[in-house]
């Protein structure tokens, strides 16, 4: 198993958050993907500050993947 792929526990809170057939299953990487497009489209994002708090995602991995300065301060509550 690789590091990227979700363990079982989180498998199971993304799949009971989804309906029976679309379950998801989503990399680290991935994950990180979605929440900087939501966080350029929407910086108040929900969807985003729910992954980033799932995944425990850190405001360096955000800022590696092109996160502004401004989203990152807006965020401190959730990633600080």
């Amino acid at each position: 198993m690789r590091n990227d792929v979700l363990g079982k526990c989180k498998q199971r809170l993304l799949a009971r958050a989804r309906n029976d057939r679309d379950q998801l299953q989503i990399t680290r990487g991935r994950a990180l993907e979605l929440v900087c497009d939501e966080l350029f489209f929407d910086p108040c994002s929900i969807a985003a500050k729910r992954l980033i708090s799932l995944f425990g995602l850190n405001a360096e991995e955000l800022s590696e993947a092109g996160i502004s300065y401004e989203i990152l301060r807006s965020l401190d509550g959730l990633i600080g």
